[in-house]
């Protein structure tokens, strides 16, 4: 009986200890695939500072930029395998493992910030992250780099024809590369890394991307002109490795997913503090500027209608319908 008594005394203060000990400590790779002066860089070092603050220390967020650790193709499979910890990518690279987040990068869709962040953020966005849990992942908030415009260094585009047959370096993503097959561009995919040699080689004649990644990259050194078309928005995923997220305990999980939820309205804060002045950076670089009129901007959305059409038909009707309705909701609320 007194051998009980002590076994039973001995697993009490056991269990006593083990609840009184600290968090293990953790460490996150973060890989992201641009500059650490871009929003993007910027936005993970203020990840960074308030995981630090929000686990009293139990958690640290080492930033990898310009993707040392791979690319975004690269940096999903890295985290499902448990290598990397954290990362943010592209709806666009993240729609062949959840379709569904190609109803985030449907052409000429989104009109302002604010209805980009009320849509992802409402109940569609949130469904679609929690999607990511059956690859392995875990999705946690949206980031953006901002809307995606037209340069190249052949020729002003200023209508739908001024396009035509320019070889424009885009994310391989199906519903990228057909929206700007229908606008007369040559679609090229290539990994980020690659973009600006294939540029300065004059083996592409431009890019699509967000007005910050070419000034963070330097992309106006080998681009003559700029035309805001707004086509696609950049919105990105914070994920982490699954393995890795359960093997946080509870109150580290709530602080990182606070931290990534405040990162997020630091992001959005900081490309819409910049986005003038980064254009006008652009044009005092060299770069010539086009504004597209409200009617040569209608041809390039008829012109992709049937993609948009095309893409929403694969997917889940209801989940297309309540994706619609946010928009629209969205878009009354500006």
């Amino acid at each position: 009986m007194p051998r009980i008594k002590t076994t039973a005394a001995c697993a009490a203060v056991a269990i006593l200890v083990a609840t009184a000990l600290p968090a293990a400590a953790q460490t996150i790779k973060f890989s992201y695939p641009v500059s650490s002066e871009s929003t993007m860089g910027r936005t993970v070092a203020h990840f960074a500072d308030l995981v630090s603050e929000k686990t009293d220390g139990s958690v640290t967020v080492r930033g990898f930029p310009d993707a040392q650790l791979g690319n975004e193709i690269q940096s999903i499979s890295s985290a499902q395998g448990g290598i990397v910890e954290m990362s943010v990518t592209t709806t666009a690279g993240l729609a062949a493992l959840v379709p569904e987040f190609d109803l985030f990068q449907l052409p000429f869709t989104f009109s302002s910030y604010e209805q980009l962040d009320a849509v992802s953020r409402g109940p569609v966005g949130l469904s679609v992250l929690d999607k990511m849990e059956a690859s392995n992942l875990k999705g946690l908030c949206y980031w953006d780099y901002g809307f995606r415009n037209i340069t190249n260094n052949q020729r002003p585009v200023q209508q739908l024809s001024d396009a035509e047959g320019l070889r424009i370096r885009t994310i391989q993503n199906k519903v990228y590369i057909d929206s700007l097959s229908a606008m007369g561009i040559n679609p090229t995919p290539l990994p980020f890394p690659e973009t600006f040699t294939a540029l300065e080689t004059g083996a592409i004649d431009g890019n699509e991307i967000a007005n910050d990644v070419t000034r963070a990259s330097s992309f106006y050194e080998v681009q003559d002109y700029i035309t805001e078309t707004k086509h696609f928005t950049t919105l990105s995923v914070v994920f982490s490795s699954k393995a890795f997220w359960d093997g946080l305990d509870a109150d580290q999980q709530a602080a990182v997913q606070e931290a990534c939820d405040e990162s997020s309205a630091y992001n959005r804060e900081i490309i819409n503090a910049s986005s003038e002045e980064t254009l006008t950076y652009l044009q005092e670089q060299g770069m010539e500027l086009s504004v597209i009129s409200e009617e040569a901007l209608q041809e390039f959305r008829d012109a992709v209608k049937p993609v948009v059409d095309q893409v929403t038909s694969r997917l889940d009707a209801q989940l297309v319908e309540d994706f619609n309705a946010e928009v629209a909701k969205g878009a009354t609320a500006q």
